[in-house]
Formats: structure tokens, sequence, C-alpha cells
């Protein structure tokens, strides 16, 4: 069974690893954006930021990532949850979001929250996460703002 590493981005080759993998999901595949993903969250130092990373042990090679940013006061949030096309297997996915969840909980984060896609609600409620609200467009597309349960072990 392939191991699979979840961790904190460190370096700059890391993070522009990242980029790609997310270029290739969010711009190429899925066209929610036209050019780049790449926004605010990932390059004004204003905000409070934390990229995460998933790496196929055997090989070194990043098969996924999330990004955690602090919004206001307290408020986190996830997004560009990505895996890669051979890695959708609920494996990546779910490890990098519960090392989002207990990396989130060492901040002063009061409340953490991700807009998802439809298609992957069912998938973060298995992971103790709860609807907010009804569906609302984000990035043009339909999306469900979502909360973890940070009180959970």
């Amino acid at each position: 069974m392939e191991k699979i590493l979840f961790k904190i981005a460190e370096s700059e080759d890391e993070l522009e690893e990242y980029f790609h993998l997310r270029h290739q999901i969010f711009v190429e595949e899925q066209k929610i954006f036209n050019e780049s993903d790449i926004d605010e969250y990932d390059t004004d130092p204003v905000h409070e930021i934390i990229h995460i990373i998933a790496i196929r042990e055997s090989d070194s090679k990043m098969v996924g990532g999330v990004r955690c940013y602090k919004k206001e006061s307290n408020t986190w949030f996830g997004g560009r949850l990505s895996a890669a096309r051979d890695h959708r297997n609920g494996k990546v996915g779910a490890g990098l979001v519960k090392f989002a969840v207990e990396t989130i909980k060492t901040t002063d984060c009061d409340t953490f929250l991700a807009y998802v896609q439809p298609k992957n609600v069912r998938f973060f409620q298995r992971l103790g996460w709860s609807k907010v609200g009804e569906l609302e467009i984000y990035q043009g597309q339909p999306h469900q703002l979502m909360k973890a349960d940070l009180e959970s072990d």
C-alpha cells in the first residue's frame, strides 16, 4: 500500500509544485478559473496562510494539497483542496482535510470553514463537517459553505 506523507509546505519548490497541481485541476481540468487560481490568500503577507501538501513517500511526488488561511478575527478557511487525478480515491483528500483540521486546532482558530463543491458535501460530512446555510455561488460555481467540528478528537 502506498504511503502518503501529509505536511506543511516548507520550501518554495514545494509551493511551486502545489500551485502547479492546483493549476492543472482548477484551471485546466475544471475550468473554474481562466488563467490562474492563485489569489491574495496565497500571496498577500497580511493573511496568515498554511499550505498543506500530500507527498507520495516512494518517489516524493506531490499528490495533493490544501490551503488554510485566516480571514477575520479567529475564523479560518480551508480551500483549493486538490488531489492528483490518479489519487482521487478519497484517501489523499481525507488525509489532507484531517491534517488541516488538526493543524488549525493549533492556531487561534475558533471557526474553520470551507466552500465545498456540491459533489463533495457528503465526503466532508463523513469527516465531521456540517453544512452552513444554503448553496451559494462562489467563484462563479455553486458551493456549500461547511464548518469543521473543532471539538472532537
